[in-house]
């Protein structure tokens, strides 16, 4: 890893996964403004507002109307620092209002592009599926960087390039998508979370009925969850096998546990997630 990217992943990590799901507070302590800018100038003072300390009460919660106006405050030091913008438009995307969102994390974007157009392209897949706006950030921050491994979305539960595969199918491209994926997997040995999943769902789709269930059983071993026995089960029937019994009955069991695509943020709707209604129906079938 070159030092470039690796100050960026480092200066990025806490700062982006805490911010984005803690309703609590303004992170502190996350970046050393002396190391990055000359004390007392206007870019060390705007850094200090937002991770030295001085949100105290209210300002401390974001998306508080004093957190906002300590973003505004640092804005109005130093124009330039991409931060403030980022912490201002996080709680217009939770709250749905995203053209405000939008207008905000572009500026983000255009002071800090290495490190908020990957985030911003994770929320456009993550928040309102605009595939064509994810595939735009991804496949640019590739241009810019020339990295094989553009590291996660901001909760750390997707790769980039497993968001742009599924942007692809998204716009019913499934085979560049598949095509992404495998590659994917090939290069960096690591599927994630619900990589084989995806992928077996994609088999799914276009009828690659022996591919799916590979993936789905590389999925099971990787991560069990009750998504894959539901894909395995519809393979099943789709065979007429006896094993579409089980598969929908594990498939049961485990969302009861709580052992599904569920993620850690409410405010989004995950991709191929399977609903309880969906395993009843199935199981209605079967009369289980």
């Amino acid at each position: 890893m070159d030092k470039l990217k690796q100050f960026y992943l480092k200066k990025r990590i806490a700062i982006l996964s805490i911010t984005m799901f803690c309703i609590t507070e303004v992170v502190l302590g996350q970046v050393n403004c002396f190391a990055l800018f000359e004390k007392d100038s206007p870019e060390y003072c705007a850094c200090m507002l937002i991770y030295g300390g001085k949100a105290e009460g209210k300002a401390r919660y974001q998306g508080a109307k004093e957190s906002q106006a300590l973003c505004d405050s640092a804005i109005s030091l130093f124009p330039a620092f991409a931060d403030p913008y980022y912490t201002k438009a996080i709680p217009f995307l939770k709250r749905g209002e995203f053209d405000l969102w939008k207008t905000i994390i572009d500026k983000a974007v255009k002071y800090d592009t290495l490190a908020y157009l990957g985030y911003r392209a994770g929320a456009h897949f993550m928040f309102l599926r605009n595939y064509e706006e994810a595939i735009n950030d991804i496949e640019t921050l590739q241009l810019i960087t020339g990295w094989d491994d553009l590291g996660t979305i901001y909760n750390g539960e997707y790769n980039l390039e497993i968001i742009r595969a599924l942007s692809y199918r998204g716009l019913c491209d499934t085979l560049r998508a598949i095509e992404i994926l495998e590659n994917h997997i090939q290069k960096t040995n690591d599927a994630g979370l619900w990589g084989y999943y995806h992928l077996g769902v994609m088999y799914f789709q276009q009828k690659r009925y022996d591919d799916a269930k590979q993936a789905l059983m590389k999925q099971l071993l990787n991560n069990e969850i009750a998504d894959a026995y539901y894909y395995l089960s519809l393979i099943y029937e789709t065979e007429k096998n006896i094993e579409f019994e089980s598969a929908i009955s594990k498939a049961y069991e485990l969302y009861q546990s709580g052992k599904r695509i569920r993620g850690n943020n409410s405010f989004m709707d995950y991709p191929d997630k399977i609903y309880f209604l969906q395993i009843k129906e199935a199981m209605r079938k079967t009369k289980l």
